[in-house]
């Protein structure tokens, strides 16, 4: 009785080591460079400065596509690295988002496809050394938003892509990927975050920071 029970045992194990030798771990794309050089210094959010304060323009629904591209970068994260949340002062905010000149036509959000009608640039300020050993920008990040003429539904399009897309260089993506399919390559396509930038902003919130943000 011993014995069967023992190679029923046995059995059990090695059924039991069959199993978990069959599990493969997620299969997660390679990340691409996020630093503009490789040699240059890390930058991104650290954990004891969340949430994100973002100000934007009250300019057509510039809030509204500030607001859509933090959360869908706060998707990308599995434990919460990071999040942000828009601001009523701008003196409080880490991060500025402005659109000069009149507002861009009222239009919903849509499926079509992608129209260059619209561009964005992110100011990264300079760092400096605190006095303690410690560099820190010198300024907050700003973010400035342009619209050209077009179809009303191809600006808001734009403007919301390419918002998301500025929000990824503010959170520390300094480079572009050479992946057209993903939201940080250019010209911007895509309406979201890829898997492979998914990986790299994982990637990057998971190295400890050089740089620190600006203190107001």
């Amino acid at each position: 009785m011993r014995k069967r029970r023992a190679r029923a045992l046995a059995l059990t194990v090695l059924v039991g080591l069959a199993g978990c030798q069959s599990v493969e771990s997620p299969n997660r794309p390679a990340p691409y460079e996020f630093r503009a050089s490789p040699t240059d210094p890390i930058f991104h959010f650290p954990s004891s400065q969340l949430p994100v304060r973002f100000w934007a323009e009250t300019t057509g629904a510039l809030q509204e596509y500030v607001e859509l591209g933090v959360q869908m970068w706060a998707t990308q994260f599995l434990y919460g690295e990071f999040w942000g949340a828009l601001v009523a002062d701008s003196l409080q905010a880490d991060v500025i988002v402005r659109m000069p000149g009149p507002p861009p036509p009222d239009a919903p959000l849509t499926d079509d496809p992608p129209v260059q009608t619209c561009i964005g640039v992110t100011q990264i300020p300079n760092f400096v050394d605190d006095g303690s050993g410690q560099l820190r920008f010198e300024a907050r990040i700003d973010i400035e938003m342009r619209w050209f003429s077009g179809e009303p539904s191809d600006i808001a399009n734009c403007l919301a892509r390419v918002t998301a897309h500025e929000i990824g260089h503010a959170m520390g993506i300094f480079n572009h990927s050479s992946d057209q399919n993903d939201l940080m390559a250019i010209p911007v396509t895509a309406r979201r975050p890829t898997a492979r930038d998914a990986s790299t902003i994982q990637t990057l919130y998971h190295i400890q920071t050089d740089i620190l943000p600006f203190q107001p």
